[in-house]
Formats: C-alpha cells, structure tokens, sequence
C-alpha cells in the first residue's frame, strides 16, 4: 500500500514537472510568457527543484570549490545569473563564497532569494549579448546553472556578456540539462561559439563534463558543465 501511494506521487511529480516545464520552456513560449510562469513557480520552485532532482547548484559549486582555496573564497566576488530563488548562493556559502551578486529577470525569484540575505546586490535583467548595466571587469565569477532550456532562457550570444563582466583571469562557470540543449534549435551554435571565442583569446576552457543524472520517475538525464578561464 505504501509502495503504492510512492509510485502515485512519482507520477503526479513528473506530471507536474512536464507542466512546469512547457509554462517556462515549451514549443512558442516567448520571454514574457516564461517570466510570467517562473512569477507563478517561485513560491514552491526550492521544493520543487528538490523534488525534480534539479541539482545543477551543487555542481557548480564543488567547481568553485575546486577553483578556489578556503582562505581565498570570502574575497571572491560571483555573479550568479539567472539566480532564481538562490539556490547557487546557498550551496556557495556553505563553502564559505560571501560576495555574491544576482542577475535575474524574475522579481517574484528574487524576492524568495531576499528573504534569506543570500545575494548584496540585485539586477533584475535578461541577460543576452548586449552590455547589461553592470560594468565591465566587475566580477572574479560568473556561475549559471540551470540557464539553457528549450525556449526563451539565455541566448547563446550572452557568453559574449559573460566574457565581459568577468575580470582577466576570473571564470565563467555553467551547469545545464544537456538534453534540452539538443533539443532546441537555439543552441546548435552554442559550443561552436564557446570553440570560436577560445580560439580568439577570450577565454580559454578548463573543463567540459558530462554525467548522467536521475529525475523523478527515475528517468535519465544528461547534464553538462563548463568552466573557463577567461583572458
């Protein structure tokens, strides 16, 4: 009987998962119709996120852990776009990142991340391949994870945003679901960018990994994380 009711859930968590997904990232959705679904989403996404297995924050930050020794990590200034509620922060503190900054066009987002003082400062704005209001050379980091999805998330052409707020010498770190990058037409160009700009001297990568991840039904997910060192 308990088994039973544990498989029920199971199904009602995909189902919801699936109708979560197609409000913020299906066929047609434009900016506006997904910003308007994350508003919606982001009084429960932290138990959702925990529900669906979305773990692409501890990913991102044992990469920043690796990067940077413990005494050096409270001086480290991140930007953390497309932040959401603030689960990259949470997981960077606890490994003691202090300075961290969000970019992220979801008020209702960031206003669950300021419940719990997790960013200094916020920037509500979409980040694409035009400059941001935030100065160059600004940041020691830049982290993004979970930012690609089928449609109306981050265009490819924002690594050039990327490249620009991050200091020489600092890093671009990002976690994604690699099956909804193959399966939107928007990021065929997004690795070849990534090749095109390192061969031009912006960046250089430092690591590129791929793993398989469990979801909630116990399906199968391939994930993908970049680092690179930017120049």
């Amino acid at each position: 009987m308990v088994y039973g009711k544990f498989v029920c859930w199971i199904k009602m968590a995909e189902k919801d998962f699936q109708l979560w997904m197609e409000a913020i990232s299906g066929p047609g959705a434009s900016i506006q119709e997904s910003q308007k679904a994350y508003g919606k989403w982001a009084r429960t996404y932290e138990q959702d996120a925990e529900k669906y297995r979305f773990n692409n924050h501890i990913k991102v930050a044992e990469i920043l852990q690796d990067l940077f020794q413990e005494n050096q990590r409270d001086k480290i200034r991140i930007l953390d776009i497309g932040a959401g509620t603030g689960l990259v922060a949470k997981e960077l503190k606890k490994y003691g990142f202090r300075h961290i900054d969000a970019l992220e066009p979801s008020e209702a987002m960031a206003d669950e991340a300021r419940k719990f003082n997790l960013y200094e400062n916020y920037f509500l704005e979409f980040i694409t391949g035009s400059p941001s209001s935030i100065s160059a050379n600004t940041y020691d980091v830049l982290t993004g994870g979970g930012i690609y999805a089928k449609e109306a998330h981050v265009p490819c052409e924002a690594v050039h945003e990327m490249i620009r707020l991050v200091k020489p010498g600092g890093f671009v770190v990002l976690v994604a679901n690699l099956d909804l990058i193959r399966a939107s037409k928007n990021y065929t160009d997004l690795e070849p960018l990534m090749e095109k700009l390192e061969m031009e001297g912006k960046w250089k990568r430092v690591l590129r990994e791929t793993w398989i991840a469990r979801s909630v039904e116990n399906k199968t997910i391939e994930r993908i994380a970049w680092c690179f060192n930017v120049l």
